[in-house]
């Protein structure tokens, strides 16, 4: 499966560009690294941080110059380093994403349903403004479910030939995947904790934007 790799343009700018353009959340640091990593177990080699990078410090592994291949081990070696067990989301950071959620569609004057589920996809927190039904509610946690298993964000698999690199676990439960945008990975470093997912609200698009008012509220909170 082909990655994208982040080379030695990166080294001292630590643009995040890439970080926020990222549908799989495979894209890390730490604070003493001096760049970005990407994951090769996670790319889905979307070409979004390729193309947004402003230092051209990213390639597809095929292309990196001969005198840049030894940062194809450099990436994987930062996540063999860093990975550890991964921790659930807590019910305190599901109710920061949660209560974004709300109060971006309360603003916006629309109804969602939304949803945040465990590494595994179990749910951990979940709620509807007045007038969600029920199959909008279950829509927004297969959403979450989806995204949380397949460590991607679900808009993505609607992209036709990209698909995650990292396979359905086992006793992953087809019948409740879906490609309908608004579900996204919650990670904490290089690990996917949990995901959230919406639905309901008038376009695919304002679902998504439910989901980044989430995400920003968590990281903002400093979890």
């Amino acid at each position: 499966m082909a990655t994208y790799v982040i080379t030695e343009a990166c080294i001292g700018v630590k643009d995040a560009t890439c970080v926020d353009v990222c549908p799989a959340a495979c894209i890390h640091t730490t604070p003493n690294a001096p760049q970005y990593f990407i994951d090769p177990e996670i790319c889905i080699a979307c070409e979004q941080c390729f193309f947004v990078c402003p230092v051209d410090a990213i390639f597809l592994d095929a292309d990196v110059p001969a005198h840049l291949e030894q940062y194809l081990q450099l990436n994987a070696d930062f996540f063999t380093a860093n990975k550890q067990q991964a921790t659930a989301i807590t019910p305190a950071q599901a109710q920061t994403v949660l209560d974004a959620v709300q109060r971006y569609a309360t603003s916006a004057r629309f109804t969602v349903a939304a949803a945040v589920v465990d590494g595994a996809g179990a749910a951990v927190l979940a709620n509807a403004l007045p007038g969600a039904d029920e199959a909008t509610a279950t829509l927004a946690l297969n959403k979450a479910y989806t995204a949380a298993n397949l460590q991607v964000a679900t808009h993505q698999l609607g992209r036709g030939a990209q698909t995650p690199s990292t396979a359905a676990p086992e006793g992953f439960d087809q019948a409740r995947m879906t490609a309908q945008p608004g579900g996204y990975p919650i990670t904490d470093g290089a690990l996917v904790i949990g995901a959230v997912g919406v639905a309901g609200s008038p376009t695919p698009q304002q679902d998504l934007q439910c989901c980044q008012a989430g995400l920003a509220a968590l990281h903002g909170a400093g979890h």
